[in-house]
């Protein structure tokens, strides 16, 4: 029987590449590109049947940031699949990333130099915004519509005769200053991509004592110092080409 692995965010950027990554290692899976852009995802899976043309790759349409989508996408789901091996929950937005070329220079003299190259503490802000369903849009498209997710699929995780594997894209710049209990939404503040990351990490801690009795394992993972197109549109191409050979000796040591 094929595993069944979904990816959400699969069309572009690191869940694209985290596709091609598993279909390198096995091209006998079932692999869902979870979308919330039916014509990227359909873009993504010919490019990826063109380098595996035996591979059995779906499409669902998702978007993490509206509630009505991910429980639509969640019964598509229950219809399709008797269970999933793997969810990889990718998907995730920066909105409006903004760079305080004060707080940079000033940081490039200091002794936080090389944290602030590794996860960007203390130069980016964001301004967010609230979605229809009222909630914070960071919060809700990284962590929330996630969360929903992995309740409503629930019967197709737990299975107790082979586990299901939940893997969170977290990230280096998920820092602890940045969120705050009482304000898990952080619509108070200017750091709500680094307090989003950190609430998924507190999350796959709880997930692990509520679901591991029933064999369902959550894991975050840091996928590194990767170029995107969110990380495109912090700052123009020319500043990458300059910061990324810095940037890559700051994580090398």
């Amino acid at each position: 029987m094929r595993k069944v692995v979904i990816v959400t965010g699969a069309n572009s950027g690191i869940g694209l590449a985290l596709c091609e990554r598993l279909l390198s290692q096995d091209d006998q899976i079932h692999l869902c590109l979870a979308c919330r852009n039916l014509q990227r995802a359909e873009c993504a899976r010919s490019a990826l049947l063109r380098s595996y043309p035996s591979a059995d790759i779906g499409i669902l349409q998702i978007d993490v940031g509206n509630l009505k989508s991910v429980l639509q996408a969640a019964k598509q789901l229950r219809e399709r699949y008797e269970r999933v091996d793997y969810l990889y929950l990718n998907a995730g937005i920066m909105p409006n990333p903004h760079v305080s070329l004060k707080a940079f220079i000033k940081g490039l003299f200091s002794t936080k130099a090389i944290s602030m190259f590794a996860t960007g503490e203390g130069i980016l802000t964001q301004h967010d915004r609230v979605t229809e369903d009222g909630l914070q849009e960071t919060f809700e498209t990284n962590v929330f519509g996630h969360y929903i997710l992995i309740k409503e699929i629930e019967p197709l995780l737990c299975h107790l005769d082979s586990p299901s594997q939940l893997i969170w894209t977290s990230s280096s710049n998920a820092r602890k200053s940045a969120f705050s209990l009482p304000d898990y939404q952080h619509s108070q503040g200017q750091e709500s991509y680094s307090s989003s990351k950190y609430a998924t990490d507190l999350l796959s801690v709880s997930l692990n004592k509520h679901y591991n009795h029933q064999r369902v394992y959550s894991t975050v993972v840091c996928p590194g110092l990767v170029v995107t197109n969110l990380t495109r549109s912090i700052m123009p191409p020319l500043f990458w080409k300059l910061v990324i050979p810095i940037m890559w000796l700051v994580c090398i040591k």
